[in-house]
């Protein structure tokens, strides 16, 4: 399927801004609004923080795959909706932000695949989730040095982390834009694809994690979070007592018994 599809089916759980697909326990949640660029509009993220909080309490959902329909991932917010002189900060704090958050402490494995623009608050989206594939023909970009106002959406907190200090804010002064290759090279995503295969490669790793031990997985991402704040010797506990638990699970039975039969194990998430 190509990352430049332009129609999306309508979706049967009567969104309006996204459609939601599930296949072999991966949730693909696509933002569409293709003639505006995928522009997060307030329908849009209130749809968003719908289908997040419902694939966090659905068991079957075992990853979630997140694209955009169309020429773009998200072009960041929908400036239709802007007005000078607004309450900047309400309409971060209170509309964006708690969209974020619900897919950055999202405990299940996350996958995003980015076609087209992710710029703003679509950038942040990109990044709040566990692994970005790009396409070629992605376009990552901090526009706000053309508006005269800051980057929002969590770039303070990505960025530098991901590709260092310098290059943050020279994407910052510069508001130039990144493209899917150089994000690669540059670590601001995984890796980068033919924009043909996009969908192709996210949706095999997608269902790569949704098949494995989810239970570990979602240990672990949580772990590798709080890591980042721990020593070494507080790093190495945590992974001791965390092994202690998943030696109990119905996964763990499995993959002993499937490594004593050689075969593939089916795993649960349990």
């Amino acid at each position: 399927m190509s990352a430049e599809h332009d129609e999306t089916p309508a979706d049967p759980t009567g969104y309006e801004t996204i459609a939601v697909d599930d296949d072999g326990g991966v949730r693909t949640v696509t933002l569409s609004r293709p003639t505006a660029m995928n522009a997060a509009n307030r329908a849009m993220l209130a749809e968003l923080s719908s289908a997040f909080d419902a694939a966090a309490a659905d068991d079957s959902v075992r990853c979630l795959l997140l694209t955009g329909a169309g020429r773009a991932f998200c072009s960041g917010r929908d400036l239709t909706e802007a007005e000078p002189g607004e309450d900047a900060y309400a309409i971060i704090s209170e509309t964006i932000t708690p969209v974020l958050e619900q897919l950055w402490e999202f405990d299940k494995p996350t996958v995003a695949a980015v076609n087209g623009a992710a710029m703003g608050v679509g950038l942040g989206l990109a990044l709040n989730c566990d692994v970005v594939i790009a396409a070629d023909n992605a376009r990552f970009s901090s526009p706000f040095a053309n508006l005269g106002v800051a980057l929002d959406s969590g770039g303070h907190y990505h960025l530098p982390r991901l590709v260092g200090m310098g290059r943050a804010l020279e994407m910052i002064y510069t508001a130039d834009v990144i493209r899917g290759p150089q994000a690669a090279e540059w670590g601001l995503v995984n890796r980068s694809v033919a924009g043909s295969r996009l969908l192709a490669v996210a949706t095999a790793l997608a269902q790569r994690i949704a098949a494995g031990p989810t239970l570990a997985f979602r240990r672990q991402k949580a772990l590798l979070r709080q890591a980042t704040g721990m020593t070494w010797a507080e790093v190495n506990e945590a992974e001791a007592r965390l092994q202690a638990e998943l030696v109990q699970t119905d996964d763990y039975r499995e993959g002993l018994a499937a490594f004593a039969e050689k075969r593939r194990p089916r795993f649960s998430g349990r």
